[in-house]
């Protein structure tokens, strides 16, 4: 009986050791393959591996420094979770991943600092430096200086990402982040499921169907309209108003109208915060959001008309949508205020002739034309090129309205020129240094409309 109790006693833990042996080897060949895999993006490491016989394995110290970045991404302790040990190791080695798994990040954290993007990366070096995420705060844009004076040095929080087994059309991947002072987002994919590990088919990449996004700001957002406010010296409710101004502007750019309501919800986020729910379609334009008037060949009738239900703390918003702008009849006009022609007359005299928007940087304060796949045209000065825009500035009465455009959205790029102008070489840019800068002074009329909108019909 003692030398059978102390065989099973050998052979328990001789299987101990062969699980945590095999748990090791599979965690860091698996860290070994996403090492390879982000080679291009960035360098990954990481420090001790643990497992537990509860069906867990964590490792430890894991940071990625993004070659686009200044500072690494880190985490105290990332952990996968499976409900049987089997199932556990079968994921680790390459199998398919078990029908529910959990993985968590603790203590995710990014240091903010200035520059946080590389020089090479991007000229202005913002956080926030294109699209419509173009938020007005004091006499500029909100930025990584505006968040660090404000007294936010990282971004830090916790992330739980959790895989719900499929029945019946039920579960899905579940992501939930918190943030701490910044807030939380909790974000839910029902219908999706991740088949291997790294996502190496491409399940998420691909995924079309519904994300429902549910956020709370946790008193962000108020702490952040005081401070921009306060730093261009009106109240909160100007700012705001300013703010969602220059929102409608730069959606307009792109060739849509929001609807009062869309323009009343931003205004009053941006103000106040809270808690916001809304269900997106993945792999939509708008990602759901509904667009009217949409003219004849342009797609097909949009399906969420009417039925797109967002809730701001709890309450539902009706008549959320853009609305299509036909594209606006361009007009050239010379310097000295003569109208000139459109298109080339086989002369060599000045017209818009196409060039290629990489190298935008040629022209700099030149008189572009830009054509967007919205199919609206943008005619105006080219004041500012970075990696992932153009901006694009209009004369109005009393100074400029610059429109940020995505180099993506970008069908068609002409420049007024004549047939042998190839622009300027752009010189070597130095280190800080930008090929193009940009004031953009927002301006209105009595009305309070900008004049960009005046063309336009307000419906």
């Amino acid at each position: 009986m003692k030398k059978l109790l102390l065989s099973l006693v050998c052979l328990l833990l001789l299987a101990y050791v062969g699980f945590k042996g095999a748990a090791w080897y599979q965690v860091h060949s698996l860290l070994e393959r996403a090492h390879d895999a982000l080679e291009e993006q960035g360098v990954l490491t990481w420090g001790r591996i643990g497992s537990s016989l509860s069906g867990h394995v964590s490792v430890y110290d894991l940071e990625f420094q993004p070659f686009l970045l200044t500072q690494p991404v880190r985490a105290t302790r990332v952990t996968f979770s499976a409900d049987a040990v089997p199932e556990l190791l079968d994921a680790l080695s390459g199998g398919p991943l078990p029908g529910h798994w959990t993985l968590r990040a603790e203590n995710l954290r990014l240091q903010l600092a200035s520059p946080l993007l590389r020089d090479w990366v991007g000229p202005r070096n913002a956080a926030i430096s294109a699209g419509l995420i173009n938020i007005p705060c004091g006499h500029g844009s909100l930025g990584l200086a505006s968040l660090m004076s404000l007294g936010i040095g990282q971004v830090a929080g916790d992330l739980k990402v959790e895989q719900d087994n499929m029945l019946d059309d039920a579960g899905g991947l579940n992501v939930d982040i918190q943030a701490g002072k910044l807030g939380s987002a909790d974000i839910r994919l029902p219908g999706l499921r991740l088949d291997r590990t790294l996502d190496e088919g491409g399940s998420l990449q691909d995924y079309s169907g519904p994300v429902a996004v549910e956020l709370r700001d946790g008193g962000f957002m108020r702490r952040l309209a005081a401070y921009c406010a306060r730093a261009a010296d009106i109240g909160p409710e100007e700012w705001a108003e300013q703010a969602t101004r220059t929102f409608s502007e730069q959606l307009q750019a792109t060739g849509y109208q929001p609807s009062d309501q869309l323009r009343a919800l931003y205004k009053v986020w941006l103000r106040d915060g809270g808690e916001l729910k809304a269900t997106l379609t993945a792999g939509e334009p708008l990602l759901g959001l509904p667009e009217r008037d949409r003219p004849a060949g342009k797609g097909p009738v949009d399906p969420n008309i009417g039925g797109f239900d967002v809730f701001y703390n709890g309450a539902r918003v009706p008549d959320l949508f853009v609305r299509y702008l036909p594209p606006a009849p361009v007009q050239p006009v010379v310097a000295n205020g003569a109208t000139a022609p459109e298109d080339g007359d086989g002369t060599d005299s000045a017209a818009f002739r196409p060039a290629d928007p990489e190298q935008a940087a040629r022209w700099p304060d030149r008189r572009v034309r830009v054509t967007l796949k919205s199919g609206r045209v943008v005619d105006g000065r080219l004041s500012g090129v970075t990696d992932s825009q153009l901006e694009v500035t209009r004369l109005v009465d009393g100074g400029e309205v610059a429109y940020p455009l995505a180099r993506s959205a970008i069908t068609l790029f002409e420049v007024w020129r004549r047939t042998g102008d190839a622009g300027i070489e752009p010189a070597p840019e130095t280190e800080g240094a930008s090929p193009l800068h940009a004031v953009a002074p927002t301006t209105t009329d009595d009305a309070g409309n900008t004049p960009y909108d005046s063309d336009q019909s307000q419906q």
